[in-house]
């Protein structure tokens, strides 16, 4: 059986591993759909600032090619997919076969449907063609607008602010990362980085991204304009057009990359915020049902330390500015080690 998996995020890579670990005689291949090596995607924000450069983005790919070995097309964009007839197609309309097809992503987005977001100076913040436009577009960019509901927006306001630019964040919540923090959580997250001179506008939305060609302005859905020449989103839904049958089913065999919503299960280890609020989660970040809270928080240094505990044992832990606390507790985390009688100590 030949099995096409289809994709440029790093979550081809698991899939890659649990098909050949179940067998290892099977043919699989890889399409690439942005022509590169599967990069991590959450280092684009650091990309962008300098922090990192490209080939670190495909040093877990590159380690696990190396190991695996499976069949790579890179260099190809992707053009259609016939699922019943169970074959790709590619803008050099080569043709390649499958017997099953397992696509995590396309390669190509959605963005939300505001209106506008056709015109110059609108960004998605998950790929990586679309970075590189953004560091080419803004030497001639002043003021950024961000709609965040991820830590990807959330880190590339950061890396924004960083390079110098007018940023305002827009979130669809009081708070922010309403889906991953709790209420207290995401409202002092607001405040720390509002201290840091990111403009929050919370519990909105944009309505319409204004301008002619290029961006000049966005009017939220309160009725107000900001001037604007840079919009970027990190809500994204795949784009699945270019499927020949774009309703699928479980007996096609295909799963969609779910455009990076947060998990229902306990969160791995994530830092963001860059060096503007040095965050970082693990585990559960909301209170579970039947667990406790404990937290510490120093006002004048930002630090701020929330532990969930659950019968003997923590089940997750938020942390800003406190670098140094954050291999410790989470190692707590992993260990599971039994904090009964400790839980104010261990922060």
């Amino acid at each position: 059986m030949k099995t096409l998996v289809v994709g440029n995020s790093l979550c081809v890579l698991p899939v890659i591993e649990n098909i050949l670990g179940q067998h290892k005689d099977q043919e699989v291949t890889l399409f690439a759909t942005e022509g590169v090596l599967p990069y991590d995607r959450s280092l684009l924000p650091a990309l962008l600032t300098g922090d990192t450069d490209e080939k670190h983005i495909y040093k877990t790919a590159e380690i696990f090619l190396a190991a695996y070995h499976p069949q790579m097309i890179t260099g190809e964009a992707l053009a259609r997919i016939s699922v019943k007839r169970r074959y790709l197609t590619t803008e050099k309309k080569a043709q390649i076969n499958y017997d099953r097809l397992v696509l995590v992503d396309t390669g190509h987005v959605v963005l939300p449907p505001v209106k506008g977001c056709q015109r110059e100076g609108v960004f998605d913040c998950w790929r990586l063609p679309s970075i590189k436009a953004l560091k080419k577009h803004l030497p001639f960019a002043d003021s950024v607008t961000v709609v965040a509901s991820k830590p990807q927006g959330l880190n590339m306001a950061c890396a924004l602010s960083r390079m110098k630019k007018e940023v305002t964040l827009i979130s669809p919540t009081t708070g922010l990362l309403a889906d991953i923090f709790d209420d207290e959580t995401g409202l002092l997250l607001k405040q720390i980085l509002e201290g840091k001179g990111i403009r929050i506008i919370s519990d909105n939305a944009i309505e319409e991204i204004l301008g002619d060609a290029e961006v000049k302005a966005v009017k939220l859905k309160s009725g107000k304009v900001l001037a604007s020449d840079t919009v970027i989103f990190d809500e994204t839904k795949a784009d699945i057009r270019m499927l020949s049958e774009p309703t699928l089913t479980d007996h096609d065999q295909i799963a969609i990359e779910e455009s990076f919503k947060p998990s229902v299960l306990p969160s791995a280890p994530v830092s963001f915020g860059m060096d503007i609020l040095n965050g970082f989660y693990a585990g559960w970040t909301k209170l579970p049902e039947g667990g406790r809270e404990y937290l510490k928080f120093d006002g004048p240094q930002n630090i701020y330390k929330k532990i969930y505990v659950h019968g003997n044992h923590m089940v997750g832990t938020v942390i800003f500015n406190a670098p140094q606390d954050n291999e410790r507790l989470a190692g707590i985390l992993q260990r599971q080690d039994n904090i009964s009688g400790k839980e104010e100590e261990i922060i």
